[in-house]
């Protein structure tokens, strides 16, 4: 999906789940300070079904947020987070014989607006759900680990023929782009300045490249050095493996340039607010 559309999209779906009351009343607004740990994946090229944390690795995060009243908040975020993917855990036999890995150490930081459910600065309610939906930016690093077991990083390989006179509309892809985080949790006030939180958020991304693969086809392996020949189909590693030839690698594909990567994390989440209310009410 276009990313402008999807942000029009999630924008449009939050300020039609609440009142304009609600919404825009400003009610003794307050600043809060979060800190969230849990697990990160991807969905991608390397991934060829959808189970939820099919290969988890970390993810930190914190951040503010100002609370405009007790359902509307303006958050900013940072994550450091990894995502990784192998082959040789795909169920399909062509894949596992594609033998690519992938591991990326990633950075994103954004900006958000959240919508709460339930007004939890009052006795009425000690919990809510909340959604939000935002912009920002990520950037990823790409790397594999080779037959000697040796780390190389992938987007300096052009390991799909980016930036040969033979395929003009294959140009090298950046590693810092544009992404739409869009999720949502459960908040649960502890005390007048402590919450915590459970939630999800999913990132959708301006690439094809988290892991590296997105063309359809194989390059000729002729028109490719022998170190970036070895990194781009990797059948040959597996006992009784094809070797990256032309005719070997005719009628398959690397990838699928039509689907967009994603990445997402699940945490727990610490909030505590930076500065008390004026009146007895906490504004989360």
């Amino acid at each position: 999906m276009n990313l402008k559309r999807l942000f029009i999209l999630g924008i449009s779906g939050m300020f039609a789940s609440g009142t304009q009351a609600q919404l825009f009343n400003q009610s003794n607004p307050t600043w809060d300070y979060t800190f969230a740990a849990g697990v990160s994946s991807y969905l991608g090229d390397l991934v060829q079904s959808n189970p939820l944390f099919r290969e988890p690795s970390y993810c930190f995060s914190t951040g503010v947020a100002y609370n405009y009243n007790p359902h509307l908040s303006f958050r900013a975020d940072f994550s450091l987070l990894q995502i990784q993917a192998h082959d040789s855990k795909n169920a399909r036999a062509d894949l596992k014989a594609r033998n690519l890995n992938f591991k990326s150490q990633m950075w994103d930081i954004n900006t958000s607006m959240e919508y709460n459910v339930w007004d939890i600065t009052g006795d009425e309610h000690k919990f809510t759900p909340y959604v939000f939906v935002g912009i920002g930016l990520c950037h990823f690093n790409p790397t594999t680990t080779d037959r000697n077991g040796k780390t190389v990083n992938l987007q300096g390989m052009n390991t799909e023929g980016q930036g040969l006179s033979a395929f003009p509309d294959r140009k090298p892809y950046s590693t810092t782009i544009l992404q739409i985080p869009i999720g949502g949790g459960l908040k649960y006030r502890v005390s007048d300045r402590v919450a915590l939180g459970l939630e999800f958020k999913y990132r959708y991304v301006d690439t094809d490249y988290l892991d590296d693969v997105s063309s359809a086809g194989y390059p000729d392996p002729a028109l490719l050095s022998p170190a970036v020949r070895i990194l781009t189909y990797r059948a040959d590693e597996l006992p009784g493996g094809n070797a990256y030839t032309k005719s070997n690698i005719q009628g398959l594909n690397r990838g699928n340039p039509n689907n967009r990567d994603a990445y997402y994390s699940g945490q727990f989440k610490f909030i505590y607010q930076l500065k008390k209310a004026n009146t007895n009410d906490i504004n989360y």
